[in-house]
């Protein structure tokens, strides 16, 4: 058998970690909400055109709420895009921590950068988690006043109609 000889340490190249499945799924969770917000907040699309689009698929969000309880899963998402949120300030904590005793206390260069590494990647799973957060109770309650402000001019329409027979039945 002939061994084939290793390559030194130096020349290996370093590749950095793959994000793993719950990241890659909150970064594309936070592209999809990013979307989603920019859309409903377009100023070339107005807000009648959304009123109209929601009403129209106010069906569909009710058959599936019924079939499989959609506002329950869009809670429990919340619920864990909380517990994530709060893990990634305990992690960010922690690394500040150790970034700060290790101040204190003759550290060589790679501990140094790892430490800056470390605190890095916490708060950018903070911001990542918190934003995620933060955007699905936005597009939540931006959806709520769509909706209003449809059932609202709705009602306004119906009052010009019966002012208007009113009028009419006057004269």
């Amino acid at each position: 058998h002939l061994v084939t000889p290793r390559e030194p340490d130096s020349t290996r190249t370093c590749t950095p970690p793959a994000m793993t499945l719950l990241w890659t799924s909150i970064y594309g969770l936070l592209c999809g909400e990013v979307i989603i917000l920019t859309l409903l907040l377009l100023p070339y699309i107005s807000t009648h055109i959304w009123c109209r689009v929601v009403s129209r698929t106010r069906w569909v969000y009710s058959w599936l709420d019924s079939l499989v309880g959609i506002t329950w899963y869009f809670w429990v998402l919340v619920g864990l895009l909380a517990l994530v949120f709060t893990n990634c300030l305990r992690e960010l904590t922690k690394y500040t921590a150790v970034q700060d005793s290790h101040k204190e206390v003759t550290v060589d260069a790679l501990t140094m950068q790892l430490d800056s590494v470390n605190v890095f990647r916490a708060q950018r799973n903070v911001y990542i988690a918190g934003l995620t957060l933060f955007l699905a109770l936005v597009i939540k309650r931006v959806l709520s006043l769509i909706l209003k402000l449809g059932k609202v001019r709705s009602q306004r329409e119906d009052l010009k109609k019966n002012t208007g027979e009113e009028n009419k039945k006057e004269n």
